[in-house]
């Protein structure tokens, strides 16, 4: 990291980020548009360099329309050598949720070498923390520990606009010495960088986005995928079953899960009463083994259809206590599967459908599931009607779940996309 002595003035420019490779902030701004952007959320940086110093001290990323802060330090190279990752979760205060240092053991190595050594800390308010070391970077191994960091550090005071000085002085973030912020004299700012922020840009944490709900629903529409020769056709939708929800409440998750509920509640999404359609969509292909070829399918994702209203958004399902500003890039929440199988069922009736899945299941077969062509099942209760409908998936792992809204916020649609294959796809656009 940048190394800084006591008594150290500081004056802060604003812009749109910093280049190391110019050692130059990027599209520089004037300090009262920096000021307007903080108080309408809009995205800006503020590069804090010491007095006599060509690298800056430390670089703020401000976005408080997505409740970010985000810090970088670098080291005599203009390598990023420290990242801290802040989130305006409650009025007045920034939790700390996330550190990473690296350390490059070699001077040719680039910003954020795979190779260089890692550390990183991940903080969750509710405690489930945890920190890593990655002696060889990432193709290396790793060793993951509980996390030392005092609780009493991770929420800081948020920052007032121009008063940055706290948080260079602040112990999570290991620079030493005292800071005195310089006002600026003047709106005339650093020559901009040429282009682009190039490598070094950025922009605040993105969830993962829904992977293309409505497409994969399309009959004719194409995609590409990574192990496929050919494009992919996405074929007519086949509704597989119906579900009936007398309570109201959809719940998805692992069926093996349900008899005890030792992995946590489902993730749950209110509908109202009903009987609803249960439907997949998938491509067929010509697949190819030790010179052999083959017809094959593959399954891409289901949906329960709650609405024919047209979808004008798609939200993730967010389990309860957990907060999606807490997410960082690609990052989801979603519901665990340890036996590669997931389910729709109604949330007044889980327990007993599971259990009664779970005993025909494991006792080699029985009265309960009534099995429905392409690996679904289904389990009634023949008093209340509610269902379950179980499905397969490509493996075990977290799967978010996708939740389409029409223009009222009322539910139209609940997805489930298989992520192994999902992530392999794109759309194709010529």
């Amino acid at each position: 990291m940048t190394e800084v002595h006591s008594d150290v003035l500081v004056e802060a420019f604003y812009g749109d980020g910093w280049d190391p490779s110019t050692r130059s902030t990027v599209r520089p701004i004037p300090r009262g548009e920096a000021a307007r952007r903080d108080a309408v959320g809009e995205p800006y940086a503020v590069v804090l360099a010491a007095l006599g110093q060509e690298l800056p001290v430390a670089v703020l990323h401000v976005a408080w329309a997505d409740h970010y802060l985000g810090i970088w330090q670098f080291d005599g190279l203009g390598r990023r050598a420290f990242e801290a990752d802040l989130r305006k979760l409650e009025p007045g205060r920034l939790f700390l949720r996330h550190l990473a240092e690296w350390r490059y053991e070699q001077e040719d190595l680039p910003d954020l070498a795979d190779e260089a050594l890692r550390r990183t800390v991940d903080l969750y308010p509710d405690g489930k923390n945890s920190q890593g070391l990655y002696p060889r970077g990432r193709g290396g191994g790793s060793r993951h520990t509980l996390v030392d960091l005092p609780r009493d550090r991770w929420w800081l005071p948020l920052p007032e606009f121009g008063r940055w000085a706290h948080l260079l002085a602040a112990p999570q973030f290991g620079l030493k010495g005292t800071f005195k912020l310089v006002e600026e004299t003047s709106d005339i700012a650093p020559q901009p960088a040429t282009g682009a922020a190039g490598p070094f840009g950025w922009q605040p944490p993105v969830p993962a986005a829904a992977p293309w709900p409505e497409e994969l629903f399309t009959p004719g529409f194409r995609f590409t995928h990574q192990y496929r020769s050919e494009p992919l056709t996405i074929e007519p939708v086949r509704t597989v079953t119906e579900i009936a929800l007398p309570a109201g409440k959809l719940a998805v998750c692992d069926p093996s899960y349900l008899p005890n509920g030792t992995e946590g509640e489902p993730l749950v999404i209110e509908v109202p009463p009903g009987v609803y359609p249960v439907q997949e969509t998938g491509a067929s292909y010509e697949g190819e083994m030790f010179g052999d070829r083959f017809a094959a399918r593959d399954t891409f994702a289901v949906r329960l259809v709650v609405s024919q209203k047209p979808t004008a958004c798609w939200t993730m399902a967010v389990p309860p206590g957990m907060d999606v500003r807490l997410l960082r890039d690609g990052q989801y929440f979603g519901f665990g599967v340890d036996s590669a199988t997931g389910c729709f069922v109604d949330l007044a009736a889980r327990t007993e459908l599971g259990r009664r899945y779970m005993r025909d299941l494991t006792s080699g077969g029985g009265d309960d599931i009534h099995d429905i062509d392409g690996g679904y099942s289904k389990v009634t209760n023949d008093v209340t009607g509610a269902e379950m409908v179980t499905f397969m998936l490509g493996g075990d792992g977290v799967y978010p779940v996708w939740v389409g809204r029409d223009d009222t916020g009322e539910v139209t649609a609940v997805v489930v996309a298989d992520r192994f294959e999902v992530g392999y796809m794109e759309p194709l656009t010529s």
